[in-house]
């Protein structure tokens, strides 16, 4: 019988391992996160590895824990003195299913009119009306109610309600 197992690989091989272990019919989960990070003085959007150096892998523990122990770029399983320690497939498949793409976005959505709050900044503890996202990056367009005014802030400053 398959289960899931956690395998810890070397550095930046997440994306290689995953495709050497694809190839070998094995089932590989491999989540990634969209981040924006400063590149070249510019904000980017970037996908890198959710867990870093980790990667799921379901495999029968019997039939093929050494294939997996050695292949390239596989530090370990983890596991204890009793061998590779399985992974709960509830928190695999909350992974999984979260995944759009191979990728699990982080960034909370708004919809115009939605009521948000602001959580940091002059405006802080104020209830505002979420009106649409700007060109700048992370920059949104909100109406606060207890004054009747337009700002534009910083996504992060604000939270749904």
């Amino acid at each position: 019988m398959s289960d899931w197992y956690l395998a810890y690989t070397k550095q930046k091989s997440e994306d290689n391992v995953a495709y050497r272990l694809l190839s070998a019919g094995f089932e590989v989960l491999n989540p990634k996160i969209m981040e924006r990070k400063f590149y070249r003085r510019k904000i980017t959007e970037v996908t890198s590895a959710l867990f870093p150096c980790y990667i799921f892998v379901r495999f029968d523990k019997l039939k093929s824990y050494p294939l997996i122990r050695y292949t390239r770029g596989i530090k370990w399983v983890l596991g204890n003195e009793n061998g590779p320690a399985e992974g709960p497939d509830k928190i695999v498949g909350s992974i999984a299913g979260r995944m759009n793409g191979g990728v699990i976005e982080v960034r909370p959505q708004f919809t115009p009119g939605e009521t948000v709050l602001v959580k940091s900044g002059p405006f802080e503890g104020f209830s505002a009306v979420f009106e649409r996202e700007m060109s700048g990056i992370e920059r949104v367009s909100i109406l606060l109610k207890a004054i009747n005014v337009r700002l534009v802030i910083d996504r992060s400053m604000i939270a749904g309600c």
